[in-house]
C-alpha cells in the first residue's frame, strides 16, 4: 500500500509538474525521488528550500543529501545537449539548474536551440510585415473602388465631390508607396526565410 501510494504520488507530481506538498505528502516524502523530479524538470537544486517551508508547517523537514543525490541523477536527464536545444528553440529559459559536471553540454545546444528560435523570430516579423502591407493595399483598394463610386453618385455637391476626389488621390498615394515597399519586403523576407532554413539545416544533428 505504501509503495502504490508513493508511485500515485510520483505520477502526480510528474503531471503537474509543481510543488504544493500538503501534509500527507510530507509525511510520506521520498525525498530523493522528490529531488529526481525537480532534476528532471530544470527545477535548481535551491527548490527544496520550498519544500522545506511547505512541510515545516506539518513538522517535516527534508533529507537534503537524499534530495541532492536525487536531484544530481535527475539533472542527468535534464541536462543534455539535445533538451538544452529544444528549450533554446521554443524560447524557453534556463535556471542555472545543472551541476557543473553536465552545464556545458547543455548550454551548448540551449546556445544552438536559441540560435534558431532567434531567426525563427526574426523570420515572423518578416512574414507578418509583408502580410499586413498586402492587407493595407487591399483595403486601400477597396476604399478607392468605394469612394470613387461615391464621387459620381447623384445628390453630391461640388466641394463634396472634391473632397471625395482627394481622398481617392490621398488613398492612391499611400498605395504606390506601399508597393514601393513591396520589394525590399519581399527580399528581407526570403533572406530570412534562407537564414531560417540553414539554421535548421546546421543544428539538424539534435
Amino acid at each position: 500500500m505504501h509503495i502504490k501510494f508513493l508511485a500515485m504520488t510520483a505520477i502526480i507530481l510528474l503531471l503537474s509538474n509543481c510543488a504544493n506538498m500538503n501534509e500527507s505528502d510530507c509525511l510520506n516524502a521520498d525525498w530523493q525521488l522528490i529531488g529526481f523530479e525537480d532534476g528532471s524538470f530544470g527545477k535548481n537544486e535551491s527548490h527544496v528550500s520550498q519544500h522545506r517551508k511547505e512541510c515545516a508547517e506539518h513538522g517535516v523537514t527534508p533529507d537534503l543529501m537524499e534530495y541532492r543525490n536525487g536531484h544530481f541523477d535527475g539533472s542527468k536527464r535534464f541536462c543534455t545537449a539535445n533538451n538544452g536545444f529544444s528549450r533554446g528553440r521554443h524560447g524557453k529559459d534556463y535556471s542555472r539548474s545543472c551541476p557543473e559536471q553536465f552545464e556545458a553540454e547543455f548550454l551548448k545546444g540551449f546556445s544552438d536551440g536559441q540560435t534558431l528560435y532567434g531567426l525563427k523570430k526574426i523570420l515572423s516579423q518578416r512574414a507578418a510585415e509583408l502580410e499586413s502591407t498586402y492587407k493595407e493595399i487591399d483595403w486601400l483598394e477597396h476604399a478607392i473602388a468605394d469612394k470613387s463610386e461615391l464621387m459620381i453618385a447623384d445628390g453630391l455637391k461640388r466641394d463634396q465631390r472634391l473632397m471625395v476626389r482627394n481622398e481617392v488621390a490621398q488613398h492612391q498615394q499611400q498605395q504606390v508607396e506601399l508597393y514601393n515597399t513591396l520589394p525590399e519586403l519581399k527580399q528581407e523576407f526570403e533572406h530570412a526565410l534562407q537564414s531560417y532554413e540553414r539554421g535548421k539545416d546546421k543544428f539538424s544533428y539534435y
